[in-house]
């Protein structure tokens, strides 16, 4: 089908930059700098900068980052960690994988976890909080990181969603996405804010001892200096071509944010009338979000993405059941009321910075007309 109006529109990005990733992917291949090389390192600064952290290691995916994060912080079997079922099921997964138990939350009417269960789900096996940062929203990490404090857990930020999102602290600084917690974990998947050309990730740390583990843990535990295995891992690397083409787009990754927020305040006005539709525009001005995605709640939700669907606009359903309720989380007894009404009701709508106005318009008069 040749949609109208495209959820993500990769070719038209390419197209606006074609000549500096022919330029980049020319220069590195010249250079014969497939693997660890300088393209990376200076990426790697770029966005340790960016996040306001000391250390960015590069990795093959945000699976991946969330999966050494987790070994790199010593979590292991008979732990516990508190994070939420309303996200992508690798949050929970990697938890699994590093032996411990994920503890699911219920989240709040910003689709985050919801700061006041926290407390209540705590046992002596609680080792750490994932806080995930849906959609481009910070959770409420002052809350989270001042439990954490008195209760002496780690915290290891699913930030996949959220590189360049933002809070004010109540003593006026201004944090971003992966520089709260021990670790932050990044998704640069191509359909992402910042994405590559395929899958890409990377992990955010001020601990010198969790960036050291993590670069050796990317590289299957292997030192390449001294040619020493230190760990059992992975090739988890991203590659320096990637990190090449991806260095391109991060110049214009600001006005690309830029443009995103601009979209969403013509979602917030066209749509914000529309009784059955519930726009994200939450009311707190110590945020300042991305929208990786532009997520309505929706009556009728099913029946609207077909509607836009016919009307050539194409639209995203994260996610249709909890996560919990997917074979591989089965057997359990959990039920959380508003994620399970959340996944009856959201509906995910084209935003990217190479959208047009009018073709935002066009989404917002489909939408109304589907409702009369």
């Amino acid at each position: 089908m040749e949609y109208k109006v495209r959820f993500a529109n990769p070719k038209k990005q390419y197209a606006d930059h074609r000549e500096e990733f022919i330029k980049a992917f020319d220069d590195t291949l010249s250079r014969g700098a497939i693997v660890n090389k300088e393209d990376l390192w200076k990426f790697e600064e770029d966005i340790a900068k960016f996040v306001g952290v000391r250390y960015a290691i590069g990795v093959n995916s945000g699976t991946s980052a969330l999966d050494i994060a987790f070994q790199a912080a010593g979590i292991k079997e008979g732990d516990e960690v508190i994070t939420v079922a309303h996200t992508f099921l690798a949050s929970i997964s990697c938890v699994y994988l590093a032996g411990a138990k994920p503890v699911l939350l219920d989240v709040g009417e910003d689709f985050n976890m919801d700061v006041e269960l926290i407390e209540k789900a705590l046992t002596p096996k609680t080792k750490a909080i994932e806080p995930v940062h849906l959609n481009g929203r910070l959770c409420d990490m002052e809350v989270i990181m001042d439990i954490a404090k008195r209760k002496e857990l780690l915290v290891i930020e699913d930030a996949a969603q959220a590189l360049g999102a933002s809070m004010k602290m109540s003593d006026g600084s201004v944090k971003s996405a992966g520089s709260f917690g021990l670790a932050g974990c990044f998704s640069l998947y191509w359909a992402k804010a910042l994405g590559g050309f395929g899958a890409g990730g990377m992990i955010t740390t001020d601990d010198p001892e969790i960036a050291r583990k993590a670069k050796l843990m990317r590289y299957n535990g292997e030192n390449r200096e001294d040619r020493r295995f230190y760990y059992h891992g992975h090739n988890f690397l991203m590659d320096n071509l990637h990190a090449a083409l991806l260095n391109v787009k991060f110049k214009y990754f600001p006005q690309w944010l830029q443009r995103r927020r601009e979209i969403a305040e013509l979602y917030h006005s066209g749509l914000g009338g529309i009784p059955q539709v519930k726009v994200p525009r939450f009311g707190d001005a110590r945020f300042s979000d991305t929208y990786t995605n532009y997520v309505i709640r929706a009556e009728r939700r099913d029946e609207l993405k077909q509607y836009l669907t016919e009307q050539l606009v194409e639209t995203l359903i994260s996610w249709e059941v909890p996560m919990y309720r997917q074979p591989v989380m089965r057997p359990n007894d959990i039920f959380l009321p508003e994620t399970e009404k959340i996944c009856k009701q959201v509906l995910s709508l084209p935003i990217y910075p190479e959208l047009t106005d009018e073709e935002v318009q066009y989404v917002i008069e489909q939408v109304r007309n589907f409702y009369g």
